[in-house]
């Protein structure tokens, strides 16, 4: 119990970004957030920066831009879990 009482101290955040235009699609990160909380609120600064902007569409996590046609989507994910990396195509049987 302690051991991953332990780990769950160790872990840290990162807050992904995915730009999507007609012409890219790209990730960023950035690592090392402490804590799943501290992750969110960087989310929330970096949503409420783009509020701004007249054009700027909001939906939970995601902000489109409608005169560029360009999404912005955050994602709060622990660093051992990276969103680019895609999942195996299941058997057909």
């Amino acid at each position: 119990m302690k051991k991953a009482w332990y780990l769950t101290l160790l872990l840290t955040w990162t807050l992904w970004t995915r730009t999507q235009s007609p012409t890219s699609d790209t990730w960023g990160a950035a690592p090392g957030l402490a804590s799943q909380a501290k992750c969110e609120a960087s989310m929330k600064e970096k949503l409420d920066l783009w509020k701004q902007f007249k054009d700027s569409k909001f939906e939970r996590n995601t902000v489109t831009f409608t005169n560029n046609n360009s999404t912005m989507s955050y994602f709060c994910l622990p660093e051992d879990q990276d969103p680019r990396k895609t999942k195996p195509a299941k058997p057909v049987k």
